[in-house]
């Protein structure tokens, strides 16, 4: 009865070791001046945003498979930059989840490939029409600008 025992509490340990291998929580900041813009480009993934009070910018990244994503993060005079995007022979693999807490004074550049995308606290008439060559459009009516 005691070696099934050390033999499950050896099974669980090991199971728990991988799932550390292929999980990774990371989180980026940044001091952007108001008025300036935050450029993302995230592919396949999961992206949310949310606007702050705040003056800094954060990204949580939570990622399955870490291996499988290349990110870079950096900043300039202009605002901040934030790039993830899956590796080509790994990346079928991975999953991952973006938060951006983003002050209201800064804009937002996204360029998105197969992500999804969430904002919370929209107050505006949204207009997705239809695009034959795949690319979404979201147009504001002239009232709502």
């Amino acid at each position: 009865m005691m070696q099934h025992l050390n033999t499950l509490t050896q099974i669980v340990n090991a199971a728990s070791a991988v799932s550390d291998l292929t999980r990774k929580e990371a989180q980026y900041r940044f001091v952007v001046a108001e008025g300036g813009t935050l450029y993302v480009h995230i592919a396949s993934a999961l992206v949310q945003i949310q606007r702050t009070d705040g003056t800094a910018v954060e990204v949580s990244a939570s990622l399955q498979v870490p291996i499988a994503w290349r990110i870079a993060a950096e900043q300039d005079d202009a605002g901040a930059y934030f790039v993830a995007l899956r590796r080509s022979v790994v990346g079928g693999l991975a999953s991952a989840q973006f938060t951006l807490s983003v002050p209201a004074s800064l804009h937002i550049m996204l360029r998105l490939e197969d992500a999804s995308l969430q904002i919370a606290g929209i107050s505006a008439l949204l207009e997705l029409p239809p695009a034959s060559d795949g690319r979404l459009r979201i147009v504001l009516p002239e009232a709502s600008r």
